[in-house]
């Protein structure tokens, strides 16, 4: 994921990127937040404050990411 991200123009450190991901059983994510390799959030609304979010999917099921914004 993160050599996706950064041929794609991401730089390699201090970034979040939200993409929109699809896993392999057809569930969509339209906004899975990336912060410097690490899935943070399945939400924007999780970008500002403290919160405890569960990555409720297996990363290895990711079979499409679409970067829509990266700061």
């Amino acid at each position: 994921m993160a050599g996706f991200l950064v041929s794609n123009g991401v730089p390699k450190r201090k970034y979040t990127a939200v993409c929109r991901a699809t896993l392999a059983c057809g569930r969509v994510i339209e906004e899975l937040i990336i912060e410097e390799g690490w899935i943070v959030a399945l939400s924007k609304s999780h970008l500002a404050g403290t919160f405890e979010q569960r990555i409720d999917f297996d990363p290895r099921t990711l079979t499409d990411l679409e970067i829509r914004q990266v700061a």
